[in-house]
């Protein structure tokens, strides 16, 4: 074996124990940013498709950035992320309790964001609005589910 490959290996072994060993505020407040980015690329998309001129390369920005989020948040809810002192969330307990129906969720999730990102690529504004209102639905079925929401 090359000299340095201990070295190397334990680069990697931290980079991939990075997110197991970050703070639970940490991660938290990566996933709420990560969620805000995906809202407001929906609010673009949903201005645009309400617009009497939609533009369209501003639409399939904001489902490419969906797609690679929905990519992204698998990773966003590690064991222990939950709601605890010290740590405010909007996460239900039933993330981790109901593991495989918030995978399933985050499938439907996923398969939609790509969807969506699809068909925004076509530039057929008619199917981007009813993709779009599919997109829209698995966030609805997620955040029911999932998380705690506000009462305003």
């Amino acid at each position: 074996m090359k000299p340095g490959w201990k070295a190397g290996a334990l680069v990697v072994i931290c980079a991939l124990a990075a997110p197991l060993l970050a703070a639970p505020n940490d991660i938290v407040a990566m996933r709420v940013a990560g969620f805000r980015e995906v809202g407001a690329a929906f609010k673009n998309i949903n201005d645009e498709l309400k617009s009497s001129t939609p533009q369209k390369y501003v639409i399939q920005l904001s489902a490419r950035q969906i797609r690679d989020y929905a990519r992204q948040h698998y990773g966003w809810f590690p064991a222990g992320s939950g709601s605890k002192p010290g740590v405010k969330t909007a996460a239900k307990p039933e993330i981790w309790s109901q593991a495989a129906a918030f995978k399933t969720a985050q499938d439907g999730f996923a398969k939609q964001a790509n969807a969506f990102a699809t068909v925004a690529a076509s530039g057929d504004v008619a199917r981007m609005r009813a993709q779009a209102k599919a997109l829209g639905q698995t966030c609805t079925v997620c955040h029911r589910s999932f998380r705690i929401e506000e009462r305003r």
